[in-house]
């Protein structure tokens, strides 16, 4: 399980457990109701102005911030909702999607012709494992590394009629040369997919995807 799963769980069973305690301190206040009368009654017998202390003020601060924290969970895993997945510190991700049949319809053909990787001026592009296979339109993360600068351009292509594809939306590296795109393939079959830099032509070694029926 990557560290986005991982940080809405937590932020969930946080909420929770507040909720929780929320629920308890106001099972216990209405229990204490009564006991908190005859209190009142029995400090009133002693006391010449008749006033029973406060000391309901420090639960009244233990809510409010208990209600502040629950508030401040909520905020935080809609943050993180929001986000989407892959969108942790120092990635650079995008979703693309290739419709049942072929690609969307802003991609576009490269001038390349031949499936094969490659390399320039000692560059290349390194691709992480990734999974092998997937279900129409599920999110398959690409990720890998190219030592070409920060903030260079990439995009994946599949091999489809003779040609590489590209696919519409481009990702590009970090700081680090680090990047990290996903793909969503409707057509069930064996796909073959690369990434490549467009301005240098320097591509990754191609790998192969499975659609399942």
């Amino acid at each position: 399980m990557t560290g986005y799963p991982w940080l809405v769980l937590i932020s969930i069973a946080v909420a929770l457990l507040f909720t929780w305690l929320l629920l308890i301190d106001a099972v216990l206040r209405g229990r204490s109701k009564g006991k908190m009368a005859q209190l009142a009654a029995a400090y009133r017998r002693f006391s010449p102005s008749g006033a029973l202390p406060d000391r309901n003020r420090r639960v009244r601060l233990y809510l409010l911030v208990l209600a502040v924290l629950v508030i401040l969970n909520l905020v935080a895993l809609w943050l993180l909702l929001s986000r989407g997945p892959g969108n942790s510190a120092g990635e650079s991700t995008s979703i693309q999607r290739a419709e049942p049949g072929g690609l969307s319809s802003s991609a576009s053909p490269s001038q390349t012709s031949a499936p094969q990787g490659g390399s320039a001026e000692g560059k290349d592009i390194q691709l992480e494992d990734s999974a092998d296979s997937a279900v129409p339109f599920q999110p398959v993360r690409i990720r890998g590394t190219y030592r070409g600068g920060a903030d260079t351009l990439l995009r994946v292509q599949r091999w489809e009629g003779g040609k590489w594809l590209d696919f519409p939306i481009p990702t590009k590296t970090d700081q680090s040369g680090e990047f990290t795109t996903y793909v969503e393939l409707g057509q069930p079959g064996r796909h073959r997919l690369r990434v490549v830099e467009p301005g240098s032509g320097v591509t990754s070694k191609p790998f192969e995807l499975v659609i399942k029926n």
